[in-house]
């Protein structure tokens, strides 16, 4: 699951095309906002047009999206932090679960539990889900796809890992006959409106005795 970069120096001049316009400055900001977290430049490859020159540039350098970071963070300092840390306090493994936990954490219903990480069971090796929402005796798995979108096409060598693994926890799932899990990929994380709507209809579910 990608990681915002931290910014770092740039090598010296560069063309026109790699610096962000206004439009992205704008862009960025509003989607931090949105997802109180500073976005990984992969989840622009899911806002079509709009989103594709900040894809581009997210997928040239890490020096080159550190400068889109840097600009953004000096237009507007009240931008959210990046990184893995929620504004709780609760450490996440990736941004994408970041984005996911930012989203949903306010909105669980006081009847139930949000577990980061529980343990899937089975016999060694362990896997453990990223997110299971339950309520008394049951509960709902959700994974965070931080790989790619829901077509499944991945850019680089750490996509295709992080996508292999996901693939390993699914099997491991099949395996334990549990049920299977949410999948909120990157072009999910884009609308986290839709993530609420979704997490909702979840815990809908778990009332009507759905759920493992």
């Amino acid at each position: 699951m990608l990681l915002s970069s931290s910014p770092v120096p740039s090598p010296g001049p560069v063309r026109p095309f790699f610096h962000p316009t206004e439009a992205d400055l704008a862009l960025y900001a509003r989607l931090a906002r949105s997802l109180r977290v500073l976005p990984p430049s992969s989840l622009f490859r899911h806002l079509g047009t709009e989103g594709q020159h900040l894809a581009l540039l997210g997928d040239r350098a890490p020096w080159i999206w550190a400068r889109v970071m840097r600009r953004a963070r000096g237009r507007w300092p009240d931008l959210p932090t990046d990184g893995r840390v929620a504004g709780d306090g609760t450490v996440l493994n990736s941004v994408p679960e970041r984005i996911v936990y930012e989203a949903v954490r306010p909105i669980v219903p006081t009847d139930m539990a949000l577990d980061h990480e529980p343990p899937l069971g089975g016999a060694p090796p362990w896997h453990f889900a990223d997110f299971a929402l339950r309520h008394g005796a049951r509960v709902v798995h959700v994974e965070v796809v931080g790989a790619c979108g829901r077509d499944r096409v991945t850019r680089n060598a750490l996509e295709v890992r992080l996508l292999a693994e996901f693939d390993r926890r699914l099997e491991h799932y099949r395996r334990c006959r549990l049920p299977a899990p949410e999948a909120w990929f990157l072009d999910d994380l884009v609308d986290p409106d839709h993530l609420r709507q979704r997490f909702l209809a979840i815990a809908g579910h778990l009332r009507a005795g759905g759920g493992a």
